[in-house]
């Protein structure tokens, strides 16, 4: 059978596998097809391409886009879109300098803490877009912290002390924004953010799938979102959301897939050939 993972990560963000290196472990998962889904950047796409080339793999250019609703985060997905479309060229552009300002204001908090913690270290961390994982990462290393998950419950999580927020963008602004880029956009994980109404007003804008299958969705879960997304006749996607590691591993890649199908469905839907 052949099979696609519809979401896995790089170093290009949070991800600990390079490109290559996660092409590579696609093959030898069996995988027909990976995504590369990194969070707010396309940096790691060339070099995926490149390794799908050599090594047999289908490389499904994907992005994953960080919006707020409702106090939330929810993740949108995009898949075959056009990455050197103006609007999403500066949309990445404005993400990737408030990471970076953002990176600043969290140093800055946790030092007045107490924590000896520098803007080199986290950036060493981050081979790619910087984030909170990379915090992590040092707090770790230099035994604040025992975990990821400690580091976000004391230091890092949403009104702790080193939090900070990130650019405001709204999954409707996502939404249209990777349809202008003749893209298919996919809510990520929607039983992580439990508001299945918000498909009422993103599926008139173009909405053209729901990741129904995810590592932290139960059987139950999958089974209300693959009925949700037939009722509002989006794609059922999926994928393992792989990491390479850490707090942020929910499995291996491949672990959560769906079939090559649901590919060819998402470059039909596409504008970009």
């Amino acid at each position: 059978m052949q099979i696609a993972d519809l979401h896995a990560h790089t170093t290009a963000s949070d991800g600990t596998f390079t490109p290559r290196e996660l092409v590579q472990l696609a093959k030898q998962n069996g995988l027909t097809a990976v995504a590369v889904t990194d969070h707010d950047t396309t940096d790691g796409l060339a070099q995926a391409q490149a390794a799908g080339r050599e090594v047999g793999v289908e490389i499904v250019p994907g992005i994953e886009l960080s919006t707020v609703f409702e106090g939330r985060e929810v993740h949108v997905l995009g898949y075959y879109y056009d990455q050197e479309h103006a609007g999403l060229r500066e949309l990445i552009d404005n993400m990737r300098e408030d990471r970076l300002t953002r990176l600043d204001r969290m140093i800055g908090n946790l030092q007045k803490a107490g924590l000896e913690i520098t803007r080199e270290e986290v950036l060493a961390e981050a081979a790619g877009s910087v984030g909170r994982p990379h915090f992590a990462r040092v707090l770790i290393k230099k035994g604040y912290v025992q975990d990821i998950p400690e580091a976000f419950d004391r230091y890092l999580g949403s009104g702790k002390i080193g939090y900070v927020p990130r650019l405001k963008v709204t999954p409707e602004e996502a939404v249209q924004l990777i349809v202008a880029a003749g893209g298919c956009p996919v809510v990520a994980h929607p039983g992580l953010f439990d508001k299945d109404y918000l498909f009422d007003t993103l599926v008139p804008l173009g909405l053209v799938g729901l990741e129904a299958y995810h590592p932290d969705h139960s059987p139950e879960k999958r089974e209300h979102y693959a009925a949700l997304a037939k009722r509002h006749g989006l794609l059922a996607t999926g994928g393992s959301d792989f990491h390479g590691g850490g707090a942020e591993h929910r499995g291996d890649l491949g672990s959560v897939h769906v079939p090559m199908e649901i590919v060819e469905q998402l470059k039909q839907k596409s504008k970009i050939r």
